[in-house]
């Protein structure tokens, strides 16, 4: 794996981390409201095996944002500032950021490789 891809997974793994806390904040003080879904941490795994399950990570994290899309409209009717989801919404858009970057670079490389 190159090096520049190990920085992007790094700052992934960042990102996923910072998602995960936020979503369970957001989840204990919204105990009767569903959280956003989960998205799968980028495991340590090779290359080609993170090119293959990295269309599943980009799919959880499609349905993550439809999610956040739907609470901020209802959040805008309702006029209630709220600093949990806030803080969710951040990291979930700092999270999609990571994920396309490493997108980016997968196809870089993979497009290293049909040369």
């Amino acid at each position: 794996m190159d090096e520049q891809l190990a920085n992007l997974l790094e700052a992934y793994a960042k990102a996923h981390g910072d998602y995960t806390l936020a979503r369970l904040e957001y989840a204990m003080y919204h105990g009767a409201k569903k959280a956003p879904p989960a998205v799968s941490a980028a495991d340590d795994a090779p290359e080609a095996a993170l090119r293959v399950c990295w269309s599943r990570i980009e799919a959880q994290l499609d349905a993550a944002l439809g999610c956040i899309l739907a609470i901020e409209r209802d959040r805008r009717r309702r006029r209630k500032p709220d600093a949990r989801f806030v803080r969710l919404a951040s990291s979930l858009k700092e999270l999609d950021r990571s994920s396309r970057a490493v997108r980016w670079a997968l196809t870089i490389s993979e497009s290293h490789y049909d040369i």
